[in-house]
């Protein structure tokens, strides 16, 4: 008898045990989903492929390349060959957007009074400084300056908004897994910086999904991706699909897929 406990007490705990496991995974695996496909409605908020915000011939199904916004905010006063911008990011006259730490290489774009379209110049080195900001009043606050690549005027309460060149890309980490990267373009390789994991592993392909871009028009029709990638001026929708496993110790995996879908801005 007591045999027979014991027997069907450890069956249970070992089903408990598989049970358990098996909810770890699942719900491991479903963090890294939503790692994943949160990552592309930030990156491509506001991006417009008709103002060339993604790179022409690297929308491709396992990586995107897009110009993303790091900054954006208004001139503080007209200056010659260079922007100043309120960094304060409290108080109620908040008015830049710090994403990430401007720095030399990137694209700043402003949009002079009465003009039809951006101006854009080259950063040559951003610099910190705590003065007034002149359309702020006196109070002293953290500013941003940014020096550009030509003596342009951008002139005070012009919208300002500072770009950098990322990729998103499927990859393969050194485990051989497939991870899900973004790199920045790096002023001092001329090239992307190696790719940083954002979210992973996940499974390249599988039964029932593809991980990676499928692209649309505006009439909802799937672009080819060829070998120069997606036609970006006719994307008009992005979908980023991911795929992945999970299992319980001594249970055959099953896979879990998710997806999202970002329609694009149509105007510059």
């Amino acid at each position: 008898m007591a045999a027979i406990v014991l027997g069907a007490a450890g069956s249970t705990l070992v089903h408990q045990r598989r049970e358990s496991d098996g909810a770890s995974s699942r719900s491991s695996a479903e963090s890294q989903l939503r790692s994943a496909l949160a990552e592309i409605p930030a990156a491509l908020a506001g991006s417009s492929p008709a103002a060339g915000d993604l790179a022409a011939g690297e929308a491709r199904d396992t990586a995107l390349q897009l110009r993303a916004i790091v900054v954006q905010g208004v001139a503080c006063d007209g200056t010659t060959g260079q922007v100043i911008l309120s960094a304060s990011d409290t108080g109620p006259d908040r008015e830049t957007a710090v994403l990430a730490a401007p720095r030399a290489g990137d694209t700043l774009w402003w949009w002079p009074p009465g003009a039809a379209s951006w101006s854009a110049r080259r950063v040559s080195s951003v610099t910190s400084a705590s003065a007034p900001c002149a359309r702020q009043g006196a109070a002293t606050r953290p500013l941003l300056i940014l020096l550009l690549s030509a003596s342009d005027t951008v002139p005070r309460d012009a919208p300002i908004r500072v770009t950098r060149q990322v990729r998103y890309s499927f990859y393969r980490a050194g485990d051989g897994s497939w991870q899900l990267g973004i790199a920045d373009w790096s002023e001092v390789l001329h090239d992307f910086a190696a790719p940083q994991p954002v979210a992973g592993p996940f499974l390249l392909a599988a039964q029932g999904g593809r991980t990676g871009f499928r692209y649309f028009d505006a009439s909802g029709a799937e672009l080819s991706v060829t070998g120069q990638g997606a036609p970006v001026d006719s994307v008009a929708r992005v979908r980023m699909i991911v795929s992945t496993s999970a299992a319980a110790r001594g249970a055959s995996p099953f896979v879990m897929h998710d997806s999202m879908d970002v329609a694009l801005a149509h105007a510059p």
